[in-house]
């Protein structure tokens, strides 16, 4: 996989996962947006999800901490949508931009 970084995270995570699934069998019409449950529409389990994780990691070349994203309360939620990704890539840009 070489770096999918695009312009905005929702773009970058919506490159990543078209990526992750491509070889998938996924239906044609299967739909890759910012309301796109990860689990829920894609497929993706467990190891898939952190193979996302490292993939976004490494398109921006830094380390997001996607746990605070995937856990609450010491627990996994149930799904994210790829939206929830890129808004939670987007405020951790946005905080290392203000410690800067």
């Amino acid at each position: 996989m070489s770096n999918l970084k695009k312009d905005t995270p929702i773009d970058t995570v919506t490159a990543v996962a078209v990526d992750l699934t491509q070889d998938w069998g996924l239906d044609p019409g299967t739909k890759f947006a910012s309301e796109t449950l990860v689990a829920g529409d894609l497929g993706f389990t467990s190891i898939d999800i952190i193979q996302l994780c490292v993939a976004l990691d490494q398109s921006y070349e830094t380390r997001f901490g996607f746990q605070d994203l995937l856990m609450k309360d010491g627990s996994y939620i149930g799904d994210v949508s790829l939206g929830q990704f890129a808004d939670f890539i987007a405020s951790r840009l946005d905080a290392k931009g203000a410690s800067a």
